[in-house]
């Protein structure tokens, strides 16, 4: 009963919110503004590579979905009295304790380049950061 209790109290809007900003994020982190051309370079992607993918429009879908589904459970950890800086740390933690940890076992495992490996952790460190803090700020 307490999951169901937990359920009814998220915030359905922040956790879109939090959902596009991971989006917009990741569009800005990946893009060559930021790096974009680094990341293409340590996977040896070439511009043709990117153009024979899965359709954008698919890979923009599932990534929005995982990111909500990622922020709803980040708003059920928060509870009902949380902060934007409460909910950055957890986002930080999580990002850090959790998903950084289980990636350094397959850069370790599969001989990953360890400079793909921090630039994704960077990715999710400040991603995490940033939906903890909506979802921690818009209750």
């Amino acid at each position: 009963m307490e999951m169901l209790a937990s359920f009814a109290k998220v915030n359905i809007w922040s956790v879109i919110l939090a959902g596009f900003a991971y989006l917009i994020l990741g569009a800005l982190w990946y893009s060559p503004l930021l790096f974009g051309k680094r990341w293409m370079e340590l996977n040896g992607f070439t511009d043709k590579d990117l153009k024979s993918n899965k359709p954008l429009w698919m890979i923009t879908l599932l990534t929005f979905l995982s990111a909500f589904v990622a922020s709803f459970v980040i708003s059920m950890v928060l509870g009902p009295r949380s902060s934007a800086v409460f909910g950055a740390i957890i986002g930080a933690c999580i990002a850090f304790f959790w998903i950084a940890m289980s990636k350094l076992t397959s850069v370790l495992f599969e001989n990953q380049p360890v400079k793909l490996y921090l630039l994704h952790a960077g990715f999710d460190l400040v991603a995490f950061m940033i939906m903890g803090a909506i979802v921690g700020f818009w209750r």
